[in-house]
Formats: structure tokens, C-alpha cells, sequence
């Protein structure tokens, strides 16, 4: 049996949420002297609570005041059940539909309603208030639940209450526990001795003692010293219980109410939320496009810019797809309810559910292929979305997990949707990258030739085209990864050759006019002359600049090395043959009578030092005519070279 619920107590201020909560409970939640003082609850607290079948749950009974309203979305962030309190000489008030409304949009399964302070009214006012709440309830999630009755003269009433609770969880699924640890920070205190200790509902998975953690948005990684359940020590904490949870090394002022604890690399801080929200039908008006206001998300509060994608104005009862640009980074995760507060007033206007965290910002002529994503996941039709990504993204792969963590929907309806398409011929998957629509793959050959046929019109000279000059001149932004696997396939076709780092077409080599002929011959007996000196291009233009640019020369000493008239060092300079030849020689004559050579034999056999002389080894080592062993170079016995 999994005892991992949560469950609010909201409703309006002065209806007896926290004489309910210490009836059932005996612990009075109300422990800030203010509170006391005032005789109301300011912050959202907690109690456990032991069911007639054994579990123990955690009541959060929330402030009803509105001063106050910000503690009360935030404690009745994760909550499973609802209890909402009526009191029956009242009758519903308006923190009693604003709590309802602030429940509906966080998604709690179900709940019962309870009507305090009977013992003030009479019978017939107690069946009126019992119409009253029923007719509230009226196509909201607490539609037909159970309504208590209670007074403060009478406890025993709260037996019944408890049985209620325990039939409506026993008709409750429980949080996913396999998935990666996340909780919603609620509360941080310093304990002497222990250090920084937080709390919070754990919204899925599990933690252990001594787990890593990860603390967002600030990114800080820490671990679990310790667990606590309602003041019990506990090795583990599962989906939906409260935890608090004793930081390893993290100061106090590093760590407030509003951050989250995930599985280290869960979740990533984002500025941006796409989003589908709902404007309550009782709000005075409307979200205006770009109207900021403040956003709820867990216990995190910020404030944020809301862009329509559809309308200039989003009506009181409209429902509308928006993005949401927020001040502060907040690690949001698909799928996450969401509340909207204006900036000046304590009410809510409306909420709704992140879609997706994207990485670029909205815009207007990108609205038809954005609408047409949100609406798929709106529906949870991986179809749609898959179709909508692969012919508007087309230089993108597409992989099960990457659209998984994307969006919130389940990895394995993306993977049977994605086989299906490439069973069907619509996808070509490229493995370890992912898949991308068949049709586009061909169209990415085509170009990617032309692009490289281009640059070589354009240059003769040109030695080869590199990845990011390719990519710089197709159609559509293409992913890296699919260039080099196009550039693998055009390779092992025999279209296109790697070339030093790039590529080259087969048929197409440098081919330079008379003009040119010229310098390359003035450059090749250049070389010559230097003998056993390594030659770089800067080296070689700074003594004719008036001659050549700078970037010809680059050209000119890439042809002779294409052409095979010149080898290339590490250190990018240039030898010639003769002079790797005479390398060679010298080496080899060197081993022979020491049995090795060192960088200390540099300056001997080549005229210069160790800063020359280690490339040229190197370079030796590389063709394997020698081979190193520590500092110590011998020829190779197997003939290389």
C-alpha cells in the first residue's frame, strides 16, 4: 500500500481549517506568534495524519485570507486529495472559489467537502449550505464527493471525516515513483549541528540517504544526508510524501523556498514556457498580449510577460495557447500546471499547463507550425507531432527520448510512432543520431554536392569545403550531426573524398590558370631552397607581401600539399619532398649507429632545436617510419614509411 498522498485543506479565512486539521490531528499548525496574535494562518502548514487503515498522510492546511494567497497556491501546489472547507453560518465566500479554482488548476484527483460550525446553525441552514456547495461543485473535479459535517464541540464527527479519506485515496493512483526525483521546495531552516534543512511534497520518484541531488535553478549538486518523514528519520521517501531533506554543504542563504531538488540533470533552468492557459469566466478582464503578470510553478513564484499566439486579447472563459517569458530562470518540466496572477492584486486570473519549454521565442510567422505542435500535444497525438516536426523541421533528427523530455509524453508512444513511419518509408533513422524524413535526406545530397561544387567554381585553388562552410549555404539549418553522416554516405558512394579536415568531389581538384602557374613554381623552388627548414605561410608572406595576400598564400601552400609536393608539420609548416627525403636519411643513418634518436639530436641532424625538431619526429612517427617509445625514437621494424 502506498502511503504517498498529500492533501490540502483550503478555503475562506475564518471557515476552521486549522480546527479541523488539530481535531484530527491534535497538532496545531498555526505556530508563528503573528498567527497566534491575529488568530489566523499566514503560511501553509503541516501535520500528519494516521487513516483507520494505517497509512499516514500529510495535511497542508493553507491561509484563506487573501493577503495571504501566494502561501496558498504555493501549499496547495502538490497536493493529491482536496478537503475544502465550508462553514455552514457563511456559506461559500470567495477564497472558498478561489481555492476550488487554484485545486482544479493543479490537478488534484479528488477531495470531499466539509461543513464546519454546524453546531451555530440549524437544520434546514445546514441543508441550504449543503445545496449551496453542491451547486459550486457542479462540473468541477469535487463534482458528487462526499460532505461532512463537523463542529469543534463535537470531534468525534472527525472519525467519519477520516474513513471518507481513506475510501477516496483507496480509489487514488499514486505519483509515478519510477520516474527521477523531484520536489518543490516549501520551507528551509538551519538546524545546529545538522545545517541546511528542506522540505517539500516529492511530486515523483524516490530518494535515498547520501542520493545526489541537483538544485535548481541555481544548479548546485549536493546529496541527502538525511531523511525525515513528519519528524521520523527515514532511509528512503517516495512519490508523494513529505520529505525534509538535510542538505550536504549547502549555506542557507544559497537555498530558498521556490527552487526544486531533482536527480541531477532532471531538469534545466529555462527562461521560456509554451503553454496553454485558461482565463477564469469570473475575472474582471481578460490577458492582454504582452501583459505581465506573476507566475506560479510549484512553489516558485516569478514575474513574466505573456505572448497570445492567436489573439490580441485572451477573454474571461477563453482558453488559449500563449508563451510565457519570464524574469527568472525556473526549472519547469512539461506538463506542469501553472498559475496567473495579475501584478498589483491578490486573485487569479487564470492557469493552465506548460506545453513544452522551448529554446526560441515565439513569432508570428512561425504561429502556424508553432499552433500546429501545441495542438498535438494539447491531444497527446505523437502522429501529428512527429508529421508536424519532420516537414518543418527538416534539417533536425528526431529521436523518442529527445521528444519525450521535450514535451512530457510517454518515450515509448514517440518510438512506436516513429517506427511505424519508418516501416512506412516516411523516415529514414540513422543510428545513434535519430530520424529525419526520408524526402529531405535526398534533397541534403543534392545540395550538399551543389554547395561543395560552388565553393570549388568559385575558388579553383581551394584545397577543400568544410562542414560549416557547407552548412552556411543550404536551404534549411541543418543539425551537425546530419551533415556528417550525408558526408559519410557521399563518401563511402565515391561522390566526394575526405581532404584534411573537409572533403573534395572526386573530379573536381584544383586546376590553377597560367597566372597562377607562376607563383606555385615561384613557391615549390622557394621550398626547395629552404632545405631541412620547415616553412609556415606566414613566414612565407611576411617576406613577399607586396607579391601575394596573405590568403593566396594559404591557397597556394594548400595545392602543393594536395598535389603532393609538400607534407605539412603539426606546427602547420610546410617541407618539401626533397627535404623529408633527406630527413629521412639523416634519421635513419642516426639509428643505425646510436640504436635511437632525442630531441637533443635536433640540432644536429636538422640545424635547429627542440621546438623545431619535436614536429618533425612527430611528423615521422605519424607515417610510421619511426616509432616512439617514451622520449626515445627508433626506426619501425614492420617497413612503414
Amino acid at each position: 500500500m502506498n502511503s504517498g498522498f498529500t492533501i490540502g485543506v483550503a478555503g475562506h479565512v475564518d471557515h476552521g481549517k486549522t480546527t479541523l486539521v488539530r481535531a484530527l490531528t491534535g497538532i496545531d499548525t498555526d505556530r508563528k506568534a503573528e498567527e497566534k496574535v491575529r488568530g489566523l494562518s499566514i503560511e501553509a502548514g503541516v501535520a500528519p495524519l494516521n487513516l483507520p487503515d494505517g497509512r499516514c498522510v500529510a495535511l497542508i492546511d493553507v491561509p484563506g485570507h487573501t493577503d495571504f494567497l501566494k502561501n496558498a497556491i504555493r501549499g496547495l501546489s502538490g497536493v493529491d486529495l482536496a478537503i475544502l472547507v465550508v462553514a455552514a453560518d457563511d456559506g461559500v465566500m470567495p477564497q472558498t472559489l478561489e481555492h476550488l479554482e487554484i485545486l482544479s488548476f493543479f490537478k488534484a484527483a479528488s477531495g470531499l467537502v466539509v461543513l464546519t460550525k454546524t453546531d451555530l446553525v440549524d437544520e434546514e441552514t445546514l441543508e441550504f449550505a449543503e445545496l449551496e456547495v453542491n451547486e459550486m461543485l457542479a462540473g468541477t473535479f469535487l463534482a458528487g464527493c462526499p460532505i461532512f459535517r463537523f463542529s469543534a464541540k463535537r470531534p468525534e464527527l472527525g472519525a467519519a471525516i477520516m474513513q471518507g479519506m481513506d475510501d477516496t485515496l483507496s480509489r487514488l493512483r499514486a505519483k509515478p515513483d519510477d520516474r527521477p526525483f523531484r520536489l518543490w521546495i516549501d520551507q528551509v531552516k538551519s538546524i545546529p549541528g545538522h545545517g541546511t534543512v528542506v522540505s517539500g511534497t516529492t511530486l515523483c520518484g524516490s530518494i535515498r540517504c547520501h542520493d545526489e541531488i541537483e538544485i535548481q535553478p541555481a544548479g548546485i549538486i549536493s546529496r541527502a544526508r538525511s531523511l525525515e518523514t513528519h519528524a521520523r528519520p527515514v532511509s528512503r521517501a517516495a512519490a508523494g510524501q513529505r520529505v525534509g531533506i538535510n542538505l550536504h554543504r549547502v549555506p542557507l542563504k544559497d537555498v530558498h523556498r521556490g527552487m526544486s531538488l531533482t536527480t541531477p540533470g532532471a531538469a534545466r533552468p529555462v527562461f521560456m514556457l509554451n503553454a496553454e492557459i485558461q482565463v477564469l469566466a469570473k475575472a474582471s478582464k481578460g490577458i492582454k498580449n504582452r501583459q505581465k503578470v506573476k507566475i506560479y510553478l510549484g512553489t516558485s513564484l516569478t514575474r513574466a510577460v505573456v505572448i497570445l499566439m492567436q489573439d490580441q486579447i485572451l477573454e474571461p472563459g477563453r482558453t488559449g495557447f500563449v508563451q510565457i517569458r519570464l524574469a527568472e530562470p525556473v526549472a519547469a518540466l512539461p506538463r506542469d500546471p501553472l498559475i496567473i496572477c495579475p501584478m498589483n492584486i491578490n486573485t487569479v486570473i487564470a492557469g493552465g499547463r506548460v506545453m513544452e519549454t522551448p529554446r526560441e521565442k515565439y513569432r508570428a510567422a512561425k504561429s502556424g507550425i508553432m499552433l500546429s505542435l501545441l495542438t498535438a500535444l494539447r491531444e497527446a497525438d505523437t502522429e501529428a507531432y512527429v508529421e508536424t516536426l519532420a516537414e518543418h523541421r527538416k534539417g533536425d533528427t528526431i529521436n523518442a527520448k529527445d521528444l519525450s523530455v521535450k514535451t512530457g509524453l510517454p518515450q515509448t508512444a514517440f518510438e512506436r510512432t516513429i517506427n511505424s513511419k519508418v516501416q512506412r518509408g516516411e523516415l529514414f533513422y540513422i543510428k545513434g543520431h535519430g530520424a529525419v524524413k526520408k524526402s529531405y535526406l535526398s534533397d541534403l545530397r543534392r545540395q550538399f554536392k551543389a554547395v561543395m561544387a560552388a565553393a570549388f567554381e568559385k575558388d579553383p585553388m581551394k584545397k577543400n569545403v568544410g562542414l560549416p562552410e557547407i552548412a552556411e549555404h543550404l536551404e534549411y539549418r541543418t543539425a551537425d550531426p546530419l551533415l556528417k553522416v550525408t558526408a559519410e554516405a557521399l563518401c563511402r558512394e565515391g561522390r566526394i573524398a575526405r581532404s584534411d579536415g573537409g572533403y573534395r568531389l572526386i573530379d573536381a581538384r584544383p586546376q590553377p590558370d597560367a597566372r597562377h602557374e607562376s607563383q606555385v613554381s615561384f613557391l615549390l623552388d622557394y621550398m626547395q631552397k629552404a632545405g631541412l627548414t620547415p616553412i609556415s605561410p606566414n613566414f612565407f608572406w611576411k617576406r613577399h607581401p607586396s607579391q601575394y595576400p596573405r590568403a593566396k598564400v594559404v591557397r597556394l601552400f594548400n595545392y602543393l600539399l594536395l598535389q603532393n609536393k609538400l607534407i605539412r608539420l603539426n606546427d602547420n609548416r610546410f617541407l618539401s619532398l626533397d627535404a623529408l627525403e633527406e630527413i629521412k636519411r639523416r634519421v635513419a643513418q642516426a639509428i643505425r649507429e646510436k640504436g635511437f634518436v632525442t630531441l637533443g639530436d635536433c640540432k644536429e641532424l636538422f640545424g635547429y632545436g627542440r621546438s623545431g625538431g619535436a614536429h618533425v619526429l612527430d611528423y615521422l612517427n605519424q607515417v610510421g617510419f619511426t616509432v616512439r617509445r617514451e622520449d626515445k625514437h627508433f626506426l619501425n621494424r614492420d617497413g612503414r614509411g
